[in-house]
């Protein structure tokens, strides 16, 4: 059996739920502030798209990330939840060049997510972005780049940086290996209310 894709699978929700909500390429493009080219190849599975463009995409679609990447299991609704380093239930989420393992559980009013992400090197950094919120990226293997409005902060094993999301950047590996970071969200990111999760 031929392996899914990702990148085809997302775009496939994209494309599925811009027609069902009666909108074409370009109006959905004013409402996220992506090119209609880009999204274009997104429906197709031929760019990737980066989390942020898909909470992007998500929001002027009115529904979640998960919706578009899909539910793979619910989580926990305890108190407390422990994450193992083997757990097959973990919820890995591809997109581009990072993957994603969500670390956190579904607890209740939870106000963080934090995520384990691999990050590959390329060629050119991530599309600039800006949303609500904070982030904190600590790294712990490789190096990794922000491009912020006023300076490049490249970031090495050991090092962190704390910023309002509303701030534009981009990220970029510049390096040769893949970055492995520690990355917490200021709000969940990768689940529903009801406990699905991607």
């Amino acid at each position: 059996m031929a392996e899914a894709d990702p990148a085809r699978e997302v775009g496939a929700a994209i494309k599925r739920l811009r027609s069902a909500r009666g909108l074409t390429l370009r109006e959905l493009a004013e409402r996220c502030g992506l090119s209609p080219g880009f999204l274009s190849l997104a429906e197709r599975g031929v760019n990737a798209i980066s989390l942020t463009s898909l909470f992007s995409i998500a929001s002027a679609l009115e529904t979640d990330a998960v919706e578009l990447l899909g539910a793979a299991g619910k989580r926990s609704r305890a108190e407390y939840a422990v994450t193992r380093h083997d757990d097959p239930r973990a919820a890995r989420v591809v997109l581009g060049e990072r993957e994603h393992r969500v670390l956190t559980a579904d607890l209740p009013d939870q106000r963080i997510e934090v995520l384990a992400t691999r990050v590959r090197p390329t060629d050119q950094p991530s599309p600039v972005t800006q949303h609500d919120g904070e982030e904190f990226c600590y790294v712990l293997s490789g190096e990794l780049a922000f491009l912020l409005p006023d300076e490049t902060v490249v970031l090495a094993a050991g090092d962190s940086i704390h910023f309002k999301s509303t701030t534009p950047h981009a990220v970029h590996n510049q390096g040769d290996v893949v970055a492995e970071v520690l990355w917490t969200v200021d709000r969940p990111l990768l689940r529903r209310s009801d406990g699905a999760t991607c």
